[in-house]
């Protein structure tokens, strides 16, 4: 923005503005050569083995959300996994009641990304610098749908992100939990931890949590 200047409050209002109420760019009518229409995240939530040959992922049966390379891996995680799923259950049958909702795009959209989301959410909090830092703040993600879009990668564009305390979020004490299960599960598999990413649709009140790992 020509002129643009950071110190002045009216100028920043009116960058934000314009940027939550700016359409979403047409998506693009072609896929990355390299991009796989059915890849979303292709690893063992338990051992973190990813898909190759004599490898085959499946997803838990309940929520569908976690995925293992096998059985034993799916026992291991099971008393993680069993937590992780019963605040699922309590999370979902709680926005039945709301017009709150996880659309199967939005979901779709953040299984594709889940990878990059995670990185962005490293980086945003600075967790090498200050590991404590994803117990005390998230990262949210306001997101424009694209209309237009043929494919699930492209489903939606990034409008803006900041950094906010994780005590301002409704189920702030459930997200804690949620994080704390994650975390452990990942320390337990050699990594450093777990973080929050909350991907959000401006001007509705649809949003997915994204629990990432640390590495």
């Amino acid at each position: 923005m020509d002129g643009f200047n950071p110190n002045c409050p009216h100028c920043v209002e009116e960058h934000v503005h314009q940027t939550l109420n700016a359409d979403a760019p047409s998506a693009p009518s072609h896929r990355y050569s390299t991009s796989d229409p059915k890849e979303t995240l292709r690893q063992c939530q338990y051992c973190f083995k990813s898909k190759g040959a004599g490898v085959t992922l499946q997803r838990c049966g309940t929520y569908e959300i976690d995925i293992y390379c096998s059985k034993a891996c799916q026992r291991a995680a099971r008393k993680t996994h069993k937590a992780k799923c019963a605040i699922d259950r309590a999370h979902i049958q709680r926005l039945s009641t709301t017009s709150i909702n996880v659309p199967k795009g939005l979901r779709a959209f953040s299984s594709k990304h889940r990878l990059t989301i995670a990185e962005a959410g490293v980086r945003a909090l600075g967790i090498f610098g200050e590991p404590t830092r994803a117990e005390r703040d998230v990262l949210p993600v306001l997101l424009r749908p694209r209309l237009d879009s043929p494919r699930v990668e492209t489903t939606f564009w990034v409008t803006a992100t900041h950094v906010a305390p994780l005590a301002n979020f409704p189920r702030a004490e459930e997200m804690r939990e949620q994080l704390k299960l994650s975390s452990d599960a990942n320390r337990r598999s050699g990594m450093a931890g777990g973080l929050f990413v909350v991907l959000m649709k401006i001007g509705q009140r649809d949003y997915d949590r994204c629990a990432g790992g640390i590495s």
